[in-house]
């Protein structure tokens, strides 16, 4: 009896100190962040009854599954999924393994810049929508100068860091980062249309304000000219064209400061309206002050009276798919890897 106690007692110790061992292996791999080590330990531990380690085996076990599933979608080119997985087996053990795909994704730079780009645009999108859309609500002779310069500014450079983004990008249609361009470009399209709308607003409602009284005086001076120099037109015109630049003075000053904005913000858009109210201001001065008013007076008046129609749509928030908001959610969460 007793010999068999002793036996006992030497298979209990044996059996203690393999566990202590597994344990000592165990932290030693948590240290370096093996889980591929620390699942095999925990794994012993269960097997030798340890059921307390049941819940980490599996934490582990799964983390390996999410990591190995991560490099095969990495392979495919597929990172917004790859990037996800990684994060969730990050989650559970914080191994190794899951930061180098991490950081690999990471440290792609112009997946960077287009993520940057698209928290921007969720940010500030709405907002923009918002206050343009106050704006289409009122009359643009009332619209505040300063406030629209800075819609103006901040819509454009939106738009043109987007823009810049999306084009540094090498993705085709198959990659599943293109998701982030098509967002991108969805976001991008909704601003240029507010804008369109805004600009047609100010073109439209110049026009009901003074196209008549233009039209009548071009018509007036096409018939003058015909009967007498453009010495003695312009003095006779000079009086209602005098009494035209006054009652444009507002409308001149409103489509002045977009031209100015725009051409300090976006090169091509600026040069449209530089042109348009080129035109707007030589129709309402006339030819007293502008020599050039006989070459293009007819033009001029057409151009200013042409305004393109936009159509009138809902501005709704654009819905995300769930696989890509969380991976915009880890990417910056886990932008500290980089």
């Amino acid at each position: 009896m007793r010999k068999s106690l002793i036996f006992l007692s030497v298979c209990l110790l044996a059996a203690c100190s393999k566990e202590s061992k597994l344990e000592e292996s165990y932290y030693q791999a948590e240290v370096q962040r093996d889980h591929q080590s620390q699942y095999q330990f925990a794994q012993q531990l269960v097997e030798l009854g340890e059921t307390s380690w049941q819940q980490r085996a599996q934490q582990h076990k799964a983390a390996i599954k999410k990591v190995s599933q991560s490099q095969a979608h990495l392979t495919q080119k597929e990172l917004i999924t790859a990037f996800n997985l990684a994060a969730e087996a990050k989650q559970l053990d914080n191994s190794m393994a899951a930061d180098t795909i991490l950081k690999q994704i990471l440290s792609d730079d112009v997946l960077q810049k287009l993520v940057k780009s698209t928290h921007t645009l969720l940010n500030k999108h709405s907002a923009l929508i918002s206050q343009g859309q106050r704006l289409l609500n009122e009359a643009p002779i009332e619209w505040n100068i300063i406030e629209l310069n800075e819609f103006l500014f901040q819509l454009n450079s939106l738009i043109q860091n987007s823009e810049k983004a999306i084009a540094l990008t090498p993705w085709q249609h198959k990659d599943q980062a293109y998701h982030l361009i098509t967002l991108n470009t969805q976001y991008i399209e909704q601003l240029k249309l507010l804008q369109q709308q805004l600009l047609n607003r100010v073109k439209t409602a110049t026009c009901d304000a003074l196209c008549a009284g233009l039209k009548a005086n071009l018509k007036d001076a096409q018939k003058n000219i015909k009967l007498f120099d453009e010495v003695a037109v312009e003095s006779m015109m000079a009086f209602p064209f005098e009494q035209q630049l006054k009652k444009s003075k507002e409308w001149l000053e409103l489509n002045n400061n977009i031209r100015i904005t725009l051409e300090e913000v976006d090169e091509v858009l600026g040069e449209h309206y530089r042109a348009y109210y080129k035109s707007l201001l030589r129709a309402v001065r006339g030819p007293k002050y502008d020599q050039q008013y006989w070459q293009f007076a007819e033009e001029d008046v057409v151009r200013v009276s042409k305004t393109e129609q936009v159509e009138d749509v809902k501005f709704t928030p654009i819905a995300l798919s769930p696989n890509l908001e969380i991976f915009l959610e880890h990417y910056e969460q886990l932008a500290f890897l980089r």
